[in-house]
């Protein structure tokens, strides 16, 4: 559905002015940078999009080809994807929630031979860098595994990680309880990056719970990726007007606006905080109202001036992230 006109919203005939939009939100000449600083650890766009379906928040794979030059990163658990993603510049992190999981009830009882045959088909790729890591799974806590059954699971892929020192490891998390499972110990410490969407809170809200809840469970070698809410909705419902969207019941034009000087908070903090690695926006691609969750149907790919503007931090990150 991505490049179709949204479905439900009014139109505008106000023209879309791409270029001007990008001139009031960034310094002349500077393309979106920030000069008191410069986050050189930034390194990774990835859309957090379900290409395929989802069964209980969990996805296999996040990405198509038409987000070449708008992304580097993408996760999947299809070999066909990798090999494609890999040409035009799109990098993998693995999808092994399934290899090692059964959706909602913990480990499965013959992942080790399930882990064993995967890593047989994964290492070429990962030689070649078209895998670079691997995306554990989404709003795992609390309740739908143990510490301890993610932490078997990361041992394992640990033992990968070490004969390819490049590799990483993410997991995503939803909303803010979860930092209950690992007030005790911290992230576990084979897991490289956390993240966590919540699209009721602020960015100011993002930015002080990570600092004051995220930040205090990180090891030094931990980060963290920022999931920014990139969506639209026609929608009218109380979630819409209870929470920091201004996209309900405006014109597509005026909504796409608004997610830019959203998006643009997201990516000021993210420029000069190292421990931020990562931005993986959600979503991509536009879907029925009903599919997925509600009133998040119209992505990134049907807003024009947001879709320019993640191009403008995809090539900020190419020319300024540690090679």
């Amino acid at each position: 559905m991505a490049g179709s006109s949204p479905v439900g919203f009014q139109t505008s005939t106000a023209p879309v002015l791409v270029a001007a939009l990008l001139g009031l939100i960034c310094a002349p000449q500077a393309r979106c940078e920030n000069n008191a600083n410069t986050n050189n650890t930034l390194k990774t766009v990835l859309f957090y999009t379900c290409a395929t379906k989802a069964v209980d928040n969990q996805c296999n794979e996040s990405f198509s080809l038409d987000q070449a030059n708008y992304a580097n990163t993408g996760f999947t658990s299809n070999f066909t994807t990798v090999e494609q993603g890999a040409k035009v510049g799109i990098q993998t992190l693995f999808a092994t929630h399934d290899t090692f999981f059964v959706n909602g009830k913990g480990l499965r009882p013959d992942w080790q031979p399930r882990w064993e045959a995967l890593k047989t088909k994964l290492v070429p790729l990962i030689e070649a860098k078209a895998v670079v890591g691997f995306f554990v799974g989404d709003e795992l806590f609390p309740g739908k595994i143990t510490v301890q059954e993610f932490e078997t699971a990361l041992a394992a892929i640990a033992e990968l990680k070490a004969e390819y020192p490049w590799l990483v490891s993410w997991e995503n998390e939803g909303g803010t309880a979860w930092v209950d499972s690992f007030a005790k110990d911290g992230i576990p410490d084979n897991l490289d990056i956390i993240s966590f969407d919540d699209y009721y809170l602020s960015v100011e809200e993002h930015r002080k719970f990570h600092e004051e809840k995220v930040y205090p469970l990180l090891k030094p070698h931990q980060s963290t990726f920022l999931v920014p809410g990139t969506f639209a909705t026609n929608g009218t419902s109380s979630w819409i007007h209870g929470s920091q969207w201004c996209c309900g019941g405006t014109t597509v034009h005026d909504c796409d606006l608004c997610m830019v000087n959203r998006t643009r908070a997201f990516f000021d903090w993210a420029k000069v905080d190292d421990r931020v690695t990562g931005l993986a926006p959600w979503h991509w691609d536009s879907r029925g109202k009903d599919e997925v969750s509600k009133y998040k149907e119209i992505g990134v790919a049907d807003l024009p001036n947001l879709r320019a503007y993640w191009k403008s931090i995809y090539e900020w990150v190419q020319e300024h992230s540690d090679k």
